[in-house]
Order: structure tokens, then sequence, then C-alpha cells
């Protein structure tokens, strides 16, 4: 029997309109009946139509954020694999990561991965969205985000291999492939909408448990949101020139030799969140 052409995978904890968003759009492209949504601990249940969709609760996951990332990334990797045997291609990716081709391509899902490397994977140009202090507006959220979000990071932390289609296992936090380079795709981004909007961010980070969850996450989500107004974004880099330079810095160590997981870019422009830039209008409407 011929193997279907691809699916989706992803993890979730206490999520609704990322869910929500991940389910319409990933449906949209593959079929609600090749979505996997591994639902993380069994003392809650998502708020989210899940007709149609291949669903199962995990238990035991640790809390402590490295913990949790190293665990998950065991997890989902073996799911994965396991879906690989099935499927032509099996992307993996968290609830608000959405992986988009690029319009000025022309390509359709099936030629764009032809670019997948001999060993199986590609990464995708990750951009960081952010609410910028411009954009105070809450967004529609029966609307898609870009267009109404527009200013953002190209970003190492979220330029990750989305996709296999053969034998590969994600690190902790799924930002590279154990034992892989990074290849960066020409044509594939990661929008990353966790920060696309304060008060969705903070509406999560409160569902999570808030301030009872263990510190570590609890860190992380705070540091994360007071990134959303980095001063950076007031003097933003050219879209096309800020991709130039991630995809030629990411990839390599100081040393100049082949990175196992994207680097921050040397560039002086550069903040801690990567390289500020506004999206172009092509990709409005897309997510």
């Amino acid at each position: 029997m011929a193997k279907d052409f691809a699916c989706a995978l992803t993890h979730v904890r206490h999520e609704g309109y990322f869910l929500e968003k991940w389910i319409a759009y990933y449906g949209g492209l593959f079929g609600r009946e090749n979505l996997h949504v591994v639902i993380d601990g069994d003392d809650w249940e998502p708020d989210v139509d899940l007709t149609g969709i291949q669903t199962e609760v995990l238990l035991d996951a640790p809390r402590r954020r490295i913990r949790n990332d190293r665990f998950m990334a065991k997890e989902m990797s073996g799911r994965a694999n396991t879906l690989r045997k099935r499927y032509e291609h099996v992307i993996r990716g968290d609830v608000d990561e959405y992986v988009v081709i690029d319009p000025d391509s022309g390509l359709g899902w099936e030629d764009a991965f032809k670019e997948l490397t001999e060993e199986g994977y590609i990464f995708a140009l990750g951009v960081d969205m952010v609410e910028a202090d411009t954009e105070a507006t809450p967004i529609d959220r029966a609307a898609p985000i870009l267009g109404q979000r527009r200013h953002g990071f190209v970003a190492d932390r979220y330029t990750k291999p989305f996709v296999i289609t053969r034998w590969n296992n994600w690190a902790g936090g799924a930002h590279r492939l154990l034992n892989r380079p990074t290849v960066i795709s020409n044509h594939f981004f990661l929008f990353h909408m966790a920060l696309a909007d304060k008060t969705v961010a903070e509406e999560r980070l409160a569902a999570r448990g808030g301030l009872q969850q263990h510190k570590s996450f609890v860190d992380h989500q705070t540091g994360r949101l007071d990134a959303i107004a980095d001063d950076g974004l007031a003097d933003p880099i050219d879209f096309a020139e800020a991709c130039e330079i991630g995809r030629a810095q990411f990839p390599v160590e100081p040393d100049g030799s082949v990175a196992k997981r994207p680097r921050p870019a040397t560039d002086p422009r550069a903040t801690e969140q990567g390289l500020p830039t506004t999206v172009p209008d092509r990709f409005f409407g897309l997510v």
C-alpha cells in the first residue's frame, strides 16, 4: 500500500487557541485524519473539537522544564519514527509553530519537500513573531495572525528541523536532531506565534498554572513575555537581508565548522531574540 503523503504531530498541555489554530492549519493541508495530537497529562481536557484526529494521553511527564524538554524529545521522536513507516513525511512541531512555504517560491508542498537532504530532514528558517508597541490592539482570534502582526525576529532558536523522511531523533526542545548538522531550507519558514499577542501569551501562562508551575517554566515564560517590546524592532533589517544572514550564519560554529544546532547571528544588528525584521505582505493571511 502506498504511503500517505504527510502527517503532522504535536503535543499539548492546557492549550485552546493555538491547538484550534494548529488543527485548522495542518488539517487544511493534510486532512484531519492525518493529524496526531499527544495530550500531556490527564488532569485537563482540550476545549477543542478533536473529531477525526488521532489523539492519545501521555502520563508522567516531568514538570521541570529541561527534564520535560528531554522527555518529550524522546517520546515524540519515537512517535514520529513510527509514523514515518506509514507516511512519506512526518512534520513535528509545537502547537504554536506553523511552517509555511515562501509564496515567492511558487512551490507546493510536494515539490518543496524535494529539498530534504539524503539524511531525511531539513530545518525551516525561524521567524519569532511578537506584539510590537505599535500593535497593541488585541488580535482578532478568528482571523489569521500574519497581517495583524508583522514584526518579529529571524531567530536561530526557532530555526528547527521540522520534518523527517528517514529515522531521526530530536534533542530537547526540538531545536536540533541528534548527530545531524544544521541544514536550512531555502523556502520553508517556521513562524513561532507564542508572543504574537500579549493577552494570549498571558492566558496560556495562567492556564498552565501561572506562578504555581515549576519555577523553571515560570522563569522561561515570563522572560519571553518581557521580550515582546524589544527595542531592536524600532530599526528592523530588511526581511530578505535578515533571511540571507540567518541562512549564512545560523548553521556555522564560531570556528567555522558546521553547527549541530543553529547558532546566533554574529551580525552587529542582532539582538538576543534574533535579527529584527518586518514580515512582507506576501505572507499575510497564511497563518
